[in-house]
Formats: structure tokens, sequence, C-alpha cells
């Protein structure tokens, strides 16, 4: 029987070793896409840097994302009959960046019925939009805007919010709501009457003794006063701070030789609302130095 002998070197068959060799293939050539998606994104990142120094818009960002700031300082107060809905515009955007493209705003109004339907959804209609290019009946002094509503039912406690938009029509977040309960609203005071004196004018005037619609007045909140100068309008608010809780007031600081005119309103709580009445009749006054007769 013969014997044969088999002998493997490596010189023999030189690709008998590439099962072997295919995985390291592999894994370098993976190594190596990697660094070409690496170097790629580098490059794409040093671009978009360049294109930012260079003054150039980066990619848009969704309008939706750029809506205006709420607006700041929501009260709602009883003025001459009816309620004025006042706010500053906001500034700046959400993101931080400078308004340029503000539209307007819109008013929304809900009754608050505390019988009504519990955790029912609520519905805020849109009861005013005002356009910032033309602001129809509203008052506009500098950054701050007044608007009256008129359509109101005594004894009907309302909610008030404010929201405003761009010229996209995209809304920014509303400011905090206002709650106003109103009624009927006094009318005017009477017998009002001024003494000059030295830079400083003196009033007096009796009480509203009837609501606007008959009825009597059970009990008032005090007045305010109000004042202008020859040939201006009326301010929004009036002179005092708080209302007047007497049917007397002293005012200080004016000038001699110069006409003041003033008018006086009786005001009514309900709940935590102040309703204004009706404006007394107008009186002029013109204060004056004070002569000292010597003896």
């Amino acid at each position: 029987m013969k014997k044969y002998h088999l002998q493997i070197t490596s010189h023999t068959c030189p690709e008998s070793h590439s099962f072997l060799r295919q995985p390291f293939d592999i894994a370098q050539a993976r190594a190596q896409d990697e660094r070409h998606r690496r170097a790629l994104l580098l490059m794409v990142f040093f671009m978009l840097i360049a294109t930012a120094s260079c003054g150039k818009k980066l990619p848009p960002v969704a309008p939706e994302s750029v809506v205006p700031e709420p607006v700041k300082e929501l009260k709602v107060m009883s003025r001459d009959s009816k309620l004025l809905i006042r706010f500053v515009k906001p500034s700046k955007n959400v993101d931080g960046s400078k308004i340029t493209d503000l539209a307007g705003f819109r008013i929304m109004r809900r009754v608050i019925d505390d019988k009504g339907c519990q955790g029912c959804p609520e519905k805020f209609p849109v009861v005013y939009d005002i356009d910032i290019s033309y602001p129809k009946g509203a008052v506009v002094e500098g950054d701050r805007i007044s608007f009256p509503d008129t359509d109101l039912t005594p004894g009907t406690k309302y909610e008030y919010k404010v929201v405003p938009y761009n010229k996209d029509g995209y809304e920014g977040p509303e400011a905090q709501r206002v709650i106003f309960t109103w009624d009927v609203p006094t009318g005017k005071p009477i017998n009002l009457t001024a003494r000059a004196g030295d830079k400083a004018v003196d009033l007096t005037w009796s009480p509203a003794e009837t609501l606007v619609d008959g009825p009597p007045v059970k009990e008032l909140a005090g007045f305010n006063v109000y004042r202008r100068e020859e040939g201006n309008k009326y301010p929004l608010d009036p002179i005092n701070p708080d209302p007047v809780k007497q049917t007397s007031f002293s005012d200080f600081g004016l000038s001699n030789g110069k006409t003041y005119r003033y008018s006086v309103k009786a005001v009514v709580q309900v709940n935590e609302s102040l309703i204004e009445g009706q404006s007394s009749d107008e009186i002029a006054v013109t204060p004056k130095e004070a002569i000292i007769e010597m003896p």
C-alpha cells in the first residue's frame, strides 16, 4: 500500500487566506466612509458660518414660530358709561426679535355664567378686530391702545382677552385675562362749583341721585375728577388715582392765569368692578396769584 504526502505552503496558494482578509477590507472601507461623512459635515458647517458672516440669509424660519409677544398691562375700565379695553402693544416677537410685521389685535369676550355648564369648552368670540394701520374707533396714545366696548348688558359678568397677530395672520399668545361686571351707571353729579386760588382750584358738587335708567342710587363708591386745559380734550384718566370719597376736591400745582375746565363723575361698585357714570356740567376756572393787602 502506497503512502501519499500532502504538503501545503503559503506560497503555493496565495489566495487560500482571502476569506480571512475580507472582513478586514470591509472594516477599512467602513472607516473610510465614516471619515468622508465627517469631512462632508464639517464642510457644510463651515459653509453655513461663512454664509451667515457674509450677511446672507440662513434657511427660512416657519412664520408661525415668529409671532408677537402678548400685549402688556391689559385693563378693562369704565369710562363715559361704557367699557374701555386698554393695553400696551408689544415691541418684540416671542423669539426676542423686533416686531416688523404687527398687523393688529383681536379683542375676545365671553359671558361668565356662574349657573351655566360646568366643564364645557370656553367660547371666546372675537368682538372687535383692531387694524393697527387704521385703528378706527380706538384711542392711540403712543404705545397704549384703548378701545370702547358699548355692546353691554347690565348685570352681566364679562371676561376679556386680547391677542396680537402679524401680517401673515398668525396670532401671538394671549395676555392675562380680565373680568369685569357691568351694570347700570349713575346719572351726573350736579351743582359743580369752583373757587380759584393761588396755583390751585377748590371744587365742590352734589352727588348723583339716580341711575341713568331712573332708580335711585343705593350707594356710591366715590367720584372721579377730570381736568383739561383750554383747547384740549379730557384725558382718559381722572386726576385722582382713587375715587374721591367726599363731594369736594382741591387741585394744586396749577399755573396762574391759565384757564382750566373740570367735570366730575360718580362711581358705583359692583363686585370688584368700578362703574363710572355720566359727566357733570363743565365748569371753567382760572387760578390767580394771591394779593396780600398791607394795612
